[in-house]
């Protein structure tokens, strides 16, 4: 396994070599295109947080998510005492 995955890094710095070496000075070269690459996904993902925290803070905040958890609560609790008064 150690051999091939060596192989693989030798061919891909090869490939970085020789691409930046045929590029024209105009055009991005390998690694200039990964680099763009990376912020592109990067920004990608903190957009798309963002929009996911702000989505869930909504629903957390919406009236039928209030509605619903203080309905748990109040049965929970009237559980709680209907236990507590059978078994005390």
């Amino acid at each position: 396994m150690r051999p091939a995955v060596s192989i693989a890094l030798a061919l891909v710095a090869l490939l970085v070599l020789a691409d930046s070496a045929q590029s024209e000075p105009g055009e991005p070269t390998l690694m200039q295109k990964l680099e763009q690459f990376k912020e592109n996904v990067k920004d990608f993902a903190d957009t798309i947080g963002e929009k996911t925290k702000a989505a869930l803070q909504e629903l957390r905040d919406s009236e039928f998510s209030t509605k619903t958890r203080n309905w748990f609560s109040e049965h929970f609790k009237k559980v709680k005492e209907k236990l507590k008064d059978t078994f005390a």
